[in-house]
């Protein structure tokens, strides 16, 4: 294990503000929210890159595959998704989207929450990261021992979208390491890796690399070269390397390990990730938002870490701040997703008071402005990413079918000039 270790200093003056919005019954996982003393008024942040490719390359024996080799197993339906609980876009604004198969729009056994994408070769894919569901977010639920699994979801054509669950793992050394790795229900740990056991609230893609926003370390990096396929396990308890060298993953036929991960301070909670512009639309920067209520001390903030055309997050270039504004002139609280262009972030929140079904918004703040700019959003959203081919923002919904009696776990893009 390789480690890179840089100082960035970064004096950021934060407002702190206690202001109250009505709220729904949108509350997060436990590890989404952040504590009073989440941020220094004045403190300096240090960005530490830990490379585990040496973790990642001693599993090449076993062959690596890309996107384009993955079996994909499961079909989406473009049917009905604009029917879920809480859908509210307009139908002027309503432009694509999908549900998925019913066993994944039923189970409580994992909740989806980031989304991103990219285009490999002709084909285009979605990526969709959900969190094994705890007992505190869902009673009698005890499934966050397998960590995070990703929805690999080919959407080249929309009339016919096929996708497969896939688990990322990381070296099982971090287990020791208690920023890493989270111990929690029992199962059977093998050799060479573990789960992550993380949130996973966001996803973005960048240069043939997912960056997975973790709550309170920063980034977790895969390689989009390197799944790997695991043999079955009909007990769904197995996770590692057995001693015959099968590879287990509770039952899952693909791995993706970790490549290495991005530890920053003094910006955390990071509720999500995507990819956007920075002073200029050439250059690139990840995005990350706060989710922090109403009822914090804190003022939430956007941060945009510079990322080159490799993939490389600067540990050098001091992160750009924003602080963005709700329609009510106070700081915007539950920020679920964001992404920034020019002079303009877009967040999905949650927590809001109910409106056309929904507690959820899409907002937009202007820098510089007064106020910012909502507009209706479907309930449970979560994460945001913008394809830049099609201008497309994506976003999805979380909750399974029994919580509200009907389906509402739905992918869909709107048009970004329709809220520009």
């Amino acid at each position: 294990m390789k480690t890179k270790a840089h100082l960035l200093a970064l004096s950021a003056t934060l407002a702190f503000a206690a202001c109250s919005k009505n709220s729904g019954d949108m509350a997060p996982a436990a590890d989404k929210l952040a504590s009073a003393d989440a941020i220094s008024a004045t403190a300096a942040s240090t960005i530490t890159y830990t490379d585990e490719s040496d973790f990642v390359n001693s599993l090449s024996s076993y062959g690596f595959k890309t996107p384009d080799q993955v079996t994909l197993n499961r079909d989406g339906s473009t049917s009905g998704y604009t029917a879920v609980y809480g859908f509210n876009i307009p139908a002027a604004n309503q432009v694509t989207g999908f549900k998925w198969n019913s066993g994944d729009e039923q189970t409580n056994e994992w909740r989806p929450q980031g989304i991103g994408g990219f285009t490999w070769g002709s084909r285009k894919f979605l990526v969709v990261t959900w969190y094994g569901v705890d007992p505190g977010t869902i009673a009698g639920v005890a499934n966050q021992h397998k960590g995070v699994r990703i929805s690999l979801a080919d959407i080249t054509s929309m009339s016919n979208i096929t996708y497969r669950h896939i688990l990322l793992v990381q070296n099982a050394a971090n287990m020791s390491n208690s920023s890493l790795y989270k111990a929690s229900n029992p199962y059977t740990q093998l050799g060479a890796f573990c789960p992550v056991t993380i949130h996973a609230g966001g996803v973005t893609c960048h240069a043939g690399k997912l960056f997975v926003a973790d709550t309170k370390l920063g980034m977790r990096v895969f390689d989009l070269t390197k799944f790997i396929v695991a043999q079955g396990d009909d007990t769904e308890t197995r996770c590692g390397k057995e001693t015959n060298g099968d590879l287990k993953a509770f039952n899952y036929g693909y791995i993706l390990p970790q490549t290495g991960y991005y530890k920053i301070t003094n910006a955390n909670p990071y509720s999500c990730i995507e990819l956007g512009e920075g002073a200029t639309a050439a250059s690139k920067y990840l995005w990350t938002a706060q989710y922090i209520e109403p009822s914090a001390t804190t003022t939430p903030q956007v941060f945009g870490f510079s990322v080159n055309d490799a993939g490389q997050v600067s540990t050098t270039v001091q992160p750009t701040i924003i602080t963005p504004i709700d329609n009510d002139n106070t700081p915007v609280h539950g920020i679920q997703g964001v992404f920034r262009m020019a002079n303009k972030t877009f967040m999905s929140t949650t927590g809001n008071s109910s409106y056309e079904g929904s507690t959820a918004r899409l907002t937009r703040y202007n820098d510089g402005a007064a106020a910012g700019t909502r507009y209706r959003w479907p309930h449970g959203a979560e994460d945001l990413y913008r394809d830049a081919a099609t201008g497309y923002l994506w976003c999805l919904t979380e909750y399974e079918t029994e919580k509200y009696g009907q389906d509402n776990r739905c992918v869909f893009a709107v048009r970004l000039t329709d809220y520009d």
